[in-house]
C-alpha cells in the first residue's frame, strides 16, 4: 500500500496534491520545539527535500517539548540538527534531509535560493528579521510561528505580496535588539501551533492561490480560544515598501541580541572594504552580494550591506567592544 494512501484519500490533496508535496523543498529555521514537530510532519508527509538550520546542541531542558531528541542526545550535547536528522531519516529515508549547524543570516542566504517555502521555527526576532529579509529579497513565502506560556501565533507571510514581518510588528527593531528571555511553555501548545503551521504549508504547496497573506491566527490553549486578526501591508514600511532590504540610520552602538550575539547598526557598510581588510590580515571569510562573514579566531563577524553588523560567540560587552571599535574604524562610519 502507498505510504501516503491516507493523505491522498483527502479530497483537497488527492494524487495531484501529493505529487506537489513530494516535489517541495522546505527550509526550517530553528530546530527546537516548533522545528522538530514541523520537521517530523513534513517528513511523514513525504516532501522531497528538507533543510534544517540551527546553531544549538540538545540540552536536558529541551526534552519536555522538543520531539525527536532523547536523553542520550542531551547527555552527549549533540547538535540539534544532527540528532533530528537521524530520527527523520529513520521515519522516512526517501526524504532528503540536509543540515547546517549555524545561525541563519545574510551570509548564507545564497545557499537556500532553491527552497519553495521557509518555516520560521525560531525563538527570537533577530533571526525572524533575517527570514523576513531573505524572503523579501528572493520573493519567497514563509510561515511565522511562535509560542510562549499558553498562547501561540501563526501567520503565512509573503513580503512581496502582502505585509512583511515588520508590517506585522512595527517595533521589530526593538524586539530583535532584546536578549532572548527564557519563557515557559506548556507541552501541548507546541504540536497545536506546529500543526497549524504545517496545515498552512500544505495549503501553500497544493493550492497557493487560496492562501490568505493578511490573517494572523492566535491560539490560547488555557482556556482554549482562537482569534484571527487582519493585518494590512504598511505602505510606508521601511523594510518592504520599496521591495528592497532596509537601510537603517540608527545611532551606532553595540548592544546584546539573542544568545552570545551582539549587534550594531550603521547607515551602510562597504563590503569590499571589509573584504580587502580580511585579505590583508589573511582572515578566512565568505562574501556574497548581501553580506560578508569574517572568521575571528573562534568567533565570527557578519556585516550586511544594509548596515547591520553582528558579532557571534562573545560572552559580554567587555570582550566584544575592542573588536567592534576596530571594525568601526575600518569602515569609517561617521554616525
Amino acid at each position: 500500500m502507498n505510504r501516503y494512501d491516507r493523505q491522498i484519500r483527502v479530497s483537497k490533496i488527492g494524487q495531484t496534491g501529493q505529487d506537489k508535496i513530494t516535489q517541495a523543498t522546505i527550509l526550517i529555521v530553528g530546530c527546537g520545539a516548533l522545528g522538530t514537530y514541523a520537521a517530523e510532519q513534513l517528513v511523514r508527509a513525504g516532501i522531497k527535500h528538507l533543510f534544517l538550520i540551527d546553531p544549538d546542541t540538545v540540552e536536558l531542558s529541551n526534552l519536555q517539548r522538543q520531539t525527536l531528541f532523547t536523553t542520550a542526545d542531551a547527555e552527549k550535547k549533540r547538535p540539534k540538527v544532527i540528532a533530528a536528522a537521524e530520527q527523520l531519516q529513520q521515519i522516512n529515508p526517501a526524504v532528503e534531509v540536509t543540515t547546517q549547524q549555524a545561525y541563519f543570516d545574510h551570509g548564507i542566504f545564497e545557499q537556500f535560493q532553491m527552497v519553495d517555502l521557509v518555516l520560521d521555527c525560531t525563538d527570537n526576532f533577530l533571526v525572524r528579521s533575517f527570514i523576513n529579509d531573505f524572503c523579501l529579497h528572493y520573493k519567497k513565502p514563509f510561515i511565522f510561528a511562535s509560542c510562549g506560556g499558553t498562547s501561540g501565533q501563526v501567520m503565512a507571510l509573503h513580503p512581496s505580496k502582502g505585509p512583511c514581518l515588520n508590517c506585522v510588528f512595527p517595533n521589530l527593531t526593538e524586539l530583535e535588539g532584546q536578549s532572548c528571555e527564557t519563557l515557559g511553555v506548556i507541552t501541548p501548545l507546541i504540536p497545536m501551533i506546529s500543526s497549524i503551521q504545517i496545515s498552512l504549508a500544505f495549503q501553500l504547496i497544493v493550492e497557493p492561490k487560496l492562501i490568505d497573506w493578511h490573517t494572523m491566527h492566535v491560539i490560547e490553549a488555557w482556556p482554549f480560544h482562537t482569534y484571527q486578526f487582519k493585518i494590512s501591508k504598511n505602505t510606508d514600511c521601511p523594510v518592504c515598501s520599496k521591495h528592497k532590504l532596509p537601510i537603517e540610520t540608527q545611532t551606532v552602538s553595540l548592544k546584546k541580541a539573542c544568545g552570545n550575539i551582539f549587534q550594531a547598526n550603521f547607515s551602510n557598510i562597504d563590503l569590499q572594504l571589509l573584504e580587502k581588510y580580511a585579505q590583508k590580515e589573511n582572515l578566512t571569510y565568505k562574501k556574497n552580494n548581501l553580506a560578508i562573514q569574517i572568521k575571528l579566531n573562534q568567533y565570527n563577524m557578519t556585516s550586511f550591506k544594509n548596515g547591520r553588523m553582528l558579532f557571534y560567540g562573545y560572552h559580554d560587552l567587555t570582550e566584544v567592544t575592542p573588536v567592534f571599535e576596530k571594525f568601526k574604524k575600518i569602515i569609517g562610519d561617521k554616525h
